[in-house]
């Protein structure tokens, strides 16, 4: 498929609040439980987990609606796993969205930053995740960030992406109509599709941050779910 677009789209905005972000909000909700992005993140996080005796740290980059939290805060719970998780996001509306919804968990907090900005510090976790967030990074700016972050990270990194390609953006612009969401998800969408990374630029930025031990799947509905195993040190 053709170059990525750098165009932004309307959830990008950090002040957006009211119907509109909750709509939009339930809308990838939805489509996340639905399509299988919670599974896929879930199994991936038990994939790499050890036990320890401290409780497990995560860290959600971009964590919206606080969705894909809920999900691993319930699937944690299940398996008798202790656990902190730190939800980090821009738009302090998304952030009271996802503190409402999270309030069962005292487990669970939220930072709000711009993860985007140069300025943004990580803090030390032991499993680092992010969904359908972290296409939002340039190319290069993201080969940096991996670079620099990768060390505040004991375990592994698990992200889940769109993948670009013409048969999604096809599939996707025909078919969203008969979707439960809303208008602003059906436009974010598209645009989300169009932003995000292939497989070989995966590959590529992979490389430019000196990772080499890591996983590249392809899994339904045109996603990608990267996994990075932290290197234990001697």
């Amino acid at each position: 498929m053709k170059s990525r677009l750098t165009g932004s789209e309307k959830l990008d905005d950090l002040s957006l609040q009211g119907e509109p972000l909750y709509k939009a909000l339930q809308s990838l909700a939805w489509i996340n439980r639905w399509f299988g992005n919670h599974r896929s993140v879930i199994k991936a996080m038990h994939a790499v987990y050890k036990k320890q005796e401290a409780p497990l740290r995560i860290i959600d980059l971009g964590c919206g609606g606080g969705d894909l939290i809920f999900a691993v805060a319930r699937s944690l719970q299940r398996h008798k796993i202790e656990y902190s998780i730190t939800g980090i996001d821009g738009n302090a509306n998304s952030l009271a969205y996802a503190q409402k919804k999270c309030a069962p968990f005292s487990e669970i907090n939220f930072i709000q930053a711009d993860i985007l900005s140069d300025a943004f510090n990580m803090q030390p976790c032991d499993i680092l995740i992010s969904s359908h967030f972290i296409y939002h990074f340039p190319e290069e700016k993201l080969a940096r960030f991996l670079k620099t972050n990768i060390s505040s990270v004991s375990t592994a990194i698990i992200f889940s992406e769109l993948e670009r390609n013409r048969l999604a953006l096809r599939l996707f612009k025909f078919s969203s109509f008969l979707l439960p969401i809303s208008k602003l998800a059906k436009e974010d969408g598209l645009l989300a599709i169009q932003r995000s990374f292939t497989k070989k630029e995966w590959v590529s930025i992979l490389q430019q941050a000196g990772i080499s031990t890591y996983r590249l799947q392809l899994v339904p509905l045109f996603r990608i779910l990267l996994t990075i195993l932290q290197q234990k040190k001697m």
